[in-house]
């Protein structure tokens, strides 16, 4: 019997620093199927003790009736703090054509309050008769492999690319997938084409950036890289189709996976080649003493995919492409009317720049700051500076979060240096945003002794009448 493949990605934060889950299932076609989840922890968001970093890690598989249908326990180790690398761990379970839930819990071993429980759903389709393809697996390294570990498959060794990413570095991204046919079928002359595309999935690609075939050999299952180069597009969203043809471009298969690229350098050049037209008029109007502010304010809101460029134009003298950047952003953001809200965001922009001035930079690269540009004014703001075992805290509600579909979401900030105007970002329930499950220990530092539970570990403090800080974030 042959199945057919399903990717799962998960991304988690845990404690002070990220730690992060990428777990991916697969289940391919062929004698033998079954389901293979990847992990990838990396090394620097893990607590290190005696030069040593331990992850345990839970896996279990349920059905429909929430029966476990498959399971494993595992601890993933780093030996040394001076070679910081990241956990990678491969799971195989044996999953039939149904719906699934897989559920991990990982604790962090050096920190017992760092742990994070995930569940995603998993479904496995009723393969097609004919012609199939397995999901596209995205590679940070392939390589001979003649020891055949976890991550080798046809004499490969094959690392997964983490969470989809291409850094500027990578020159050319290649991907792993097999292709199946079944022998019952009348044998005809097929092919795989593979193209790059503008934008995820779920979006209305134009034409192919890129676009290759291949002919098939018509296996039962037909292991396959494609190598596709990425060298020469911008930074941005994007993501490869794979389909199996006929002669007659009939599409028989196909499969998609997403990719973001960074690649300042081309984008540079790209906002360099821009001619100027009377729209771009408002841009032209920045001053070159002025662009480091205005484009330090323009951070909060810049697409995580070109952060890099923006960095890049920060440190560079290039006048020009610092004036597009600004354009092409709120062309995108505003297309009817780009000018108006560019205006209407410096305006805001110098406001949240006077309101959280520090002596270290704008109002703006403050985590305060940083915050209300990104998500905007906050519903409600909870400011406490009276309570003796704690420093100055601030709690910021959103009864709304479009960005992240959430609802109450909540910020706090705290004054541990007392300076004017610092306050850090503690925690938060915002995706994406810093997480601290000892945010509350870390508030209340003043009172170790009284931390619940391990005094090393504890992640609350005893009750008090003068600390409310656990009440006013859950509850106010």
């Amino acid at each position: 019997m042959k199945y057919l493949l399903v990717v799962i990605f998960l991304g988690c934060f845990i404690s002070v620093q990220a730690l992060q889950l990428d777990i991916k299932s697969y289940n391919f076609f062929g004698d033998q199927p079954y389901t293979e989840i990847y992990l990838r922890i990396t090394g620097q968001s893990i607590t290190w003790k005696d030069n040593k970093a331990s992850v345990q890690l839970l896996l279990l598989v349920k059905d429909k009736s929430d029966k476990i249908v498959a399971y494993d326990k595992i601890i993933l180790t780093l030996d040394k703090k001076d070679s910081i690398v990241d956990l990678l761990e491969v799971k195989r379970f044996k999953l039939l054509p149904d719906s699934y839930t897989i559920r991990v819990e990982a604790l962090d071993i050096n920190k017992d309050g760092n742990k994070i429980e995930i569940e995603q759903k998993l479904h496995v389709p009723i393969p097609p008769s004919a012609y199939g393809l397995s999901d596209l697996v995205p590679l940070a390294v392939i390589k001979n492999d003649t020891l055949g570990g976890n991550f080798s498959k046809s004499g490969m060794y094959m690392e997964p690319l983490p969470f989809h990413f291409a850094d500027q570095v990578k020159k050319q991204l290649d991907f792993y997938l097999e292709c199946y046919y079944s022998p019952s079928n009348e044998s005809n002359e097929t092919f795989i084409q593979y193209s790059i595309k503008e934008g995820f999935i779920n979006m209305n690609a134009p034409k192919p950036l890129f676009s290759k075939f291949k002919k098939l050999q018509n296996l039962a299952t037909e292991p396959t890289v494609i190598s596709l180069p990425i060298h020469a597009i911008k930074s941005g969203e994007y993501h490869v189709e794979v389909n199996i043809m006929n002669k007659s471009k009939t599409i028989l298969a196909t499969s998609k996976s997403d990719f973001v690229k960074d690649n300042p350098e081309i984008d540079i050049a790209f906002l360099e080649s821009y001619n100027d037209s009377p729209e771009h008029a408002f841009v032209q109007a920045i001053k070159p003493e002025d662009m480091d502010y205005v484009l330090k304010a323009h951070l909060p809101i810049t697409p995580q995919h070109q952060v890099g460029v923006l960095g890049e134009l920060i440190k560079s003298n290039k006048i020009k492409s610092q004036r597009q950047f600004v354009f092409q952003l709120w062309k995108k953001r505003s297309p009817a009317s780009p000018e108006k809200a560019y205006q209407l965001y410096m305006e805001v922009a110098e406001a949240v720049n006077k309101k959280f001035y520090t002596n270290v930079g704008y109002g703006f690269q403050s985590d305060r700051g940083h915050i209300f540009l990104k998500y905007g004014k906050p519903s409600n703001v909870l400011t406490v500076d009276t309570e003796v075992d704690a420093p100055p805290y601030e709690i910021w509600y959103y009864h709304q979060m479009l960005s992240t579909s959430q609802t109450n979401v909540r910020f706090l900030f705290y004054n541990r240096s007392l300076a004017h105007n610092d306050f850090q970002l503690l925690h938060s329930t915002c995706l994406g945003e810093r997480v601290n499950l000892s945010w509350e220990t870390e508030l209340y530092r003043s009172v170790p002794m009284e931390r619940q539970g391990n005094t090393v570990d504890a992640t609350t403090v005893g009750e008090n009448w003068n600390r409310n800080a656990r009440r006013f974030f859950n509850e106010y």
